[in-house]
């Protein structure tokens, strides 16, 4: 990634101390396995080792002389014009020609009650969170996840977060870093294509959540490990990309 960085556009947001003893309480997500209470980083690593079919995954073919990946041709889609706004989750499909990504994301919709503890893992109990990075280590081990707590792709203002690993035997956003300023991101879902470019980036530390809060745009933004390439077992640092919404189209009935 080149000449992209930038600060964020996104809402304000007052934290109370207790938010933020709460974050230094915290794991992140999106990275390498969490050292659960009562688990030893050993007995961790041994759980995750168990998952031998997740191997790096193949990327769509790319047409290079128009940027889109062959199995999505805009001009057969028809352009929508008026306000879109998901009222609930469905498949996702996420495709980055630029670094040859075509997978599907999941859900963390069935891994806490927003009804019982809340919309915002960072006002979360600590067994409460815990039981929700369990359930998400599970769902990250297959591909990319959807935030519950974000918003849905539309034309409303809203983040919508996506989180991956990127380290190895994963891969799955290894290649995040390679994207630049305008880059487009294709996110498939309800009948519609939504067509993102990537706007910019940031580096923060684990335990920072503020790139996810709501902003005053349709934005996306991923969440995953830095580096990619770390020694160790918890990565320091997460990479946050931006993209905003640009276009919106409907698939053919």
């Amino acid at each position: 990634m080149t000449a992209m960085e930038k600060p964020f556009r996104k809402k304000p947001v007052t934290a109370t101390a207790g938010a933020v003893l709460l974050l230094v309480l915290m794991t992140a997500v999106a990275c390498m396995p969490i050292n659960y209470e009562g688990e030893t980083e050993e007995e961790v690593r041994e759980a995750e080792e168990k998952s031998d079919d997740q191997k790096e995954v193949p990327g769509p073919s790319v047409d290079e002389t128009t940027d889109e990946t062959s199995t999505i041709d805009i001009d057969d889609l028809e352009p929508v014009e008026k306000e879109v706004a998901l009222e609930e989750w469905a498949p996702m499909r996420l495709i980055i020609p630029a670094i040859d990504l075509d997978i599907e994301v999941a859900s963390d919709s069935h891994s806490y009650d927003p009804d019982q503890v809340g919309e915002e893992p960072w006002h979360f109990s600590t067994e409460d969170y815990n039981h929700w990075i369990r359930e998400l280590m599970a769902l990250l081990n297959e591909g990319p996840v959807h935030y519950q707590f974000s918003a849905l792709p539309g034309t409303e203002d809203g983040n919508v977060v996506i989180a991956g690993h990127s380290p190895s035997p994963w891969y799955h956003f290894y290649d995040l870093d390679r994207l630049e300023e305008g880059d487009r991101v294709y996110l498939e879902t309800a009948g519609f294509l939504f067509v993102y470019r990537v706007s910019g980036y940031e580096i923060v530390d684990k335990y920072n959540w503020d790139p996810l809060f709501e902003t005053d745009y349709p934005a996306l933004t991923f969440q995953t490990c830095h580096p990619k390439d770390y020694e160790g077992f918890d990565h320091p640092e997460r990479l946050m990309v931006r993209a905003e919404l640009k276009e919106v189209y409907h698939f053919p009935d």
